[in-house]
Order: C-alpha cells, then sequence, then structure tokens
C-alpha cells in the first residue's frame, strides 16, 4: 500500500517545479528517511537497492554518462505537456554519453519520464553487466536509441513497455526478451529496420501504433492487434513470425521472408481512414490515435476490442498520467496574509494506474 503521508510529502515538492526552476527536486524513499536531491548523478549514488526516487517536473541532465547499478524504482511527474502542464514533464538526459542500466539493476522499474541522453539508452557497459531482467518502463518516452544489450552474443535480458513513445530506433539480441504493450512508435530510417535483433521469439507487439515503423530480423515473434502506416511491407526478414489481426496501410505484409503464419490481417487500408487525427506521420501530444467510428479496425482484434493503443482491456491512459497524484490546477498567493501565511490551493486527482 502506498504511504499517503509520503504521496502528499512528495507530491508537494513535485509541485514545487512550477515555481522557479531552481526547486526541482528528486525525493529517494526507501531504505532510510526520505532524503531530497537536486543533482541527478547524486541521487542515484545515494539511493539503496529497491528505493523509489520521486522526480519533479523538469530537466535533470548530467553532464556525463548516468549508470544506474541497483535495482531502483523511477517515478516522475509525465511526459505529456498538456497533462504535466501544472508540473511540467520530467526529463532524464546527459550532456554526453548514455544512460546505462546494468544486469545488477534487474527489477527496475520506470514511469512518467522522458528519457533524452546525449547517446543511448543502453544495457551494460560490456558483454558481462548487460542482461538486467524484470525491467519495466511505463508511460515514457525515449528520445534516442533504446538498445537492450552491449555485446554481439546472445543476452538474457528482458524487459517490458506499457503505454510508450519510441521516437528512434528498439534494437535486441537473440534471447533479450522484449514486450510492448499500447506503445507507440515513430520513427522510419528510411532503410532497414526500426524494431531489430530479437531473434528467437524475443519480440512480443500487442495493440501497438507504428507511425512508418518496420519490424526486422526479429525472427518468431508475436506480433497482433496493432497498427502499421508504413507504405511498404511492415515486417523484414523474420522468418517464422506469428502476424495475427494487424492492420496495415500497405498492401504487402511481409518482405524477403517466410512467416509462421498470418491471420485476420487488413492490408491496404488509407492512412486518411484509420485514426481520428494524425497529420503528418509523427507523433504529436495533439494527435488523437483512437480509431475513426468507421474504421475497419473497430472490434478487429482478437479479443474483440479495437487494433491500436486504445483497444485490449486495459486501453492507453490518455494524457499518459502516472499513477501518482494528478495535478489539475494550482493557485498561489503572490504574498503572505497578515497571519505570515502563503494562501496555497492545489487541486489534485487520484490515479487508479
Amino acid at each position: 500500500m502506498k504511504n499517503p503521508t509520503l504521496a502528499l510529502v512528495t507530491g508537494a515538492l513535485l509541485f514545487c517545479s512550477t515555481s522557479s526552476a531552481q526547486l526541482q527536486r528528486i525525493v529517494v524513499q526507501g531504505t532510510g528517511e526520505p532524503q531530497v536531491f537536486t543533482d541527478l548523478s547524486t541521487a542515484i549514488a545515494a539511493a539503496q537497492p529497491n528505493d523509489r526516487l520521486y522526480f519533479s517536473g523538469g530537466a535533470f541532465t548530467s553532464p556525463q554518462a548516468v549508470v544506474i547499478g541497483v535495482p531502483l524504482h523511477f517515478i516522475g511527474a509525465g511526459i505529456s505537456p498538456d497533462s504535466s502542464a501544472v508540473t511540467s514533464t520530467t526529463v532524464i538526459g546527459t550532456q554526453a554519453g548514455n544512460i546505462t542500466i546494468t544486469t545488477g539493476a534487474t527489477g527496475s522499474t520506470f514511469t512518467g519520464i522522458r528519457f533524452a541522453p546525449a547517446a543511448y539508452v543502453q544495457y551494460g557497459n560490456n558483454d558481462t553487466d548487460d542482461d538486467p531482467t524484470g525491467l519495466v518502463f511505463e508511460r515514457c518516452t525515449f528520445d534516442t536509441r533504446l538498445i537492450t544489450h552491449n555485446s554481439t552474443t546472445a543476452g538474457t535480458s528482458s524487459t517490458v513497455f506499457n503505454e510508450c513513445i519510441f521516437y528512434s530506433f528498439l534494437y535486441g539480441q537473440p534471447g533479450t526478451l522484449a514486450t510492448l504493450n499500447r506503445c507507440v512508435l515513430d520513427y522510419q530510417a528510411g532503410t532497414g529496420a526500426e524494431v531489430s535483433g530479437f531473434h528467437g521469439g524475443a519480440l512480443t507487439m500487442r495493440f501497438c501504433v507504428c507511425l512508418g515503423t518496420r519490424i526486422g530480423n526479429s525472427t518468431n515473434s508475436l506480433i497482433e492487434n496493432c497498427v502499421f502506416t508504413r507504405t511498404t511491407a511492415p515486417f523484414w526478414q523474420s522468418n517464422g513470425s506469428i502476424l495475427t489481426n494487424n492492420l496495415c496501410v500497405s498492401t504487402g505484409l511481409v518482405s524477403n521472408m517466410t512467416p509462421g503464419a498470418t491471420v485476420g490481417n487488413v492490408l491496404g487500408v488509407p492512412a486518411t481512414e484509420i485514426v481520428v487525427k494524425e497529420v503528418d506521420g509523427d507523433f504529436q501530444w495533439t494527435d488523437d490515435l483512437h480509431l475513426q467510428a468507421t474504421c475497419v479496425g473497430v472490434g478487429m482484434a482478437t479479443d474483440g476490442t479495437d487494433v491500436g493503443i486504445f483497444g485490449s482491456s486495459s486501453p492507453f491512459k490518455a494524457g499518459a498520467v502516472p499513477y501518482n497524484p494528478h495535478f489539475r490546477s494550482a493557485t498561489i498567493a503572490p504574498a503572505t496574509n497578515p497571519n505570515g501565511d502563503l494562501p496555497v490551493s492545489i487541486r489534485v486527482a487520484a490515479q487508479p494506474n
């Protein structure tokens, strides 16, 4: 059960970021007494295994590479500018180098954070420490490449991505498991594949929207109930893959591969007849990726819901609001009252998930 007192204290600290950029804070809570930091690397170094790090809105940028080497739980203020208008969004980045997650960080979770390193988000510094397992990213954004390994050999990392936004490549290796649920993949490199390298059944994608993105070099994958707007075959060099109930703009489903099975896929649907609003092939928070009422994808998924991110029994959460309290409005008086108190009115909404 979440500690309600901690939630209020943390909420107040998170809210402080709206008043002044100097008030950005990271609250580390868990093993000992709560600690408050302004520096990303210092907060991570101080955290003990399984501590929670609560981030206010704002950009937390390290001058050098960041390494996460123990299991930690990162909770940001959110990634949507609209839903985080009161607190601002949470951005974790570097001025140089990667954000690296090593094997020792197995079991770490991340929610409500935009990752913007100067280089990449990458698992491991070398072949001996690039296999964290049980990682969960929820309602996060990746501005740069995410590489789930640091070697040319097979790995054993495992990651679940729920309702995340990808603006660049997602790379794996044989044995590096990745499950994507209700994610938006917004990248088209022109050649090759933007999701690649998850061989041997390591890749599972359900209820995703892929804006121009192609899946390649990922044998025996399971891809179902997704939307692909690419105008050429969205699946490439991924023999044995099971492709079920996907809606595609392309009139061709696969290229240079023999799938394991293709069932219920619908091809050749004009992009203008799929979602309510998406104007340029690039995801913005002003887009509306709900299906049009007349779209063939309505009720087309394997479970009878819609294909795309607003299908399944747990649709994409509007605004990608994280599970910490959502700040709806804030009014702060310009000066103290005669009693020396500063009147503050904050309206929040509890989040069920």
